[in-house]
């Protein structure tokens, strides 16, 4: 549950183009965002040290989550069953869980690497990506969600077909 340190690092670019240029590169279907700031206490850092409310945060990320992802499901067209991967910001064993369970996500369709790397923040979701890739588990037509969430509390959910 300890998802006191957020501050993953990770570097990724997503590299946009015309259709006409890349045919047969993934195409971004779109995404949404969603602000809960009056929650921006519940984790809070300098240079010295860092705070976090763990459960506060837990608790009401997922709200602010269930709400990002209605807004998904109106304005991208989804639905749980019809998505073939979900890259999810992965903090800890708990809050992917939790994610997991309030959403109906079969956990075949959701990689978790916080095991391998720790808590790496919204850095896991690039680095997912291409291990997915990598391993041969995306296949032309897939629709991926991607999912990611920030301690201010921001929520951004987007969708890739491969």
């Amino acid at each position: 549950e300890l998802a006191t340190l957020t501050l993953g690092c990770g570097a990724a670019a997503m590299v946009l183009s015309r259709t006409e240029l890349t045919p047969d590169a993934p195409r971004y279907r779109g995404g949404v965002t969603k602000a809960a700031t009056q929650w921006n206490t519940l984790c809070r850092g300098n240079l010295d040290r860092m705070v976090t409310d763990t459960r506060m945060l837990l608790i009401e990320g997922l709200k602010l989550a269930t709400a990002t992802f209605g807004a998904a499901r109106q304005a991208l067209g989804w639905v749980v069953d019809e998505l073939d991967e979900f890259v999810i910001h992965q903090v800890s064993q708990v809050h992917t869980q939790a994610f997991i369970k309030a959403f109906g996500i079969d956990p075949k369709k959701v990689m978790t690497i916080f095991n391998e790397h720790g808590n790496i923040g919204p850095a896991s979701v690039p680095i997912v990506l291409s291990k997915l890739k990598e391993m041969g588990r995306l296949k032309k037509g897939d629709r991926v969600a991607l999912l990611g969430i920030g301690s201010g509390l921001n929520c951004s959910m987007a969708e890739v077909v491969w």
